[in-house]
Formats: C-alpha cells, structure tokens, sequence
C-alpha cells in the first residue's frame, strides 16, 4: 500500500516542479493520511524528498542539453568565442603598439 501510495504521488504532482517545502509538506500529509508510524512516516519523507531532487537534477540536465543544443544548431558565438576574440584582439592591439 505504502509503495503504491509513493508511486501515485510521484507521478501525480510533477515533483521535478515543485518547490522543496510543498514535496515535503506533501509527502508529511500522505504519510498521515496513511496512518504511517513516526519511523516510516519519517522513511517516506526522506525518499520522497530524495526523489524530487533528482527528478529536478535530471530535468535541470535535460533542459541544459536541450538549450546547448539549440545554441548550436542557431550558429551564435558563445562566451567562450566571445572571450577568445577578445584575447585575441588585446594581442593584436599590444604587437601593433610594439610596432609604433
């Protein structure tokens, strides 16, 4: 009965979304309305809450790909070309004061 309840609400309210104080306030409320003892009630929360931390790992990953990937198939110059073309130019600008 316990797993099912977990599953149901992992599933059914988008921990990956959720703010931290809600999944816990809600995975407290389950685990009361499950009639859970302190200890498991206890048990439920932690891996609840360790669960939603990863589904918002994993989804922070997913859209960090998913944006990377746009950013190179748009061609844009990133801060990192940025940062090359401007060590570039302080050389240039200082070999060209050398030469004055």
């Amino acid at each position: 009965m316990v797993d099912l309840l977990k599953q149901a609400f992992l599933v059914g309210v988008g921990l990956a979304a959720m703010t931290r104080d809600r999944v816990e306030q809600y995975a407290r409320d389950l685990a009361d309305n499950a009639k859970l003892s302190a200890d498991k009630g206890q048990e439920f929360v932690k891996e609840v809450m360790g669960r939603a931390e990863k589904a918002r790992s994993d989804m922070e990953a997913r859209v960090q790909a998913a944006v990377n990937d746009a950013l190179r198939k748009t061609d844009l110059a990133t801060r990192d070309d940025l940062a090359q073309i401007v060590a570039r130019v302080d050389a240039l600008e200082k070999k060209l004061a050398g030469h004055s």
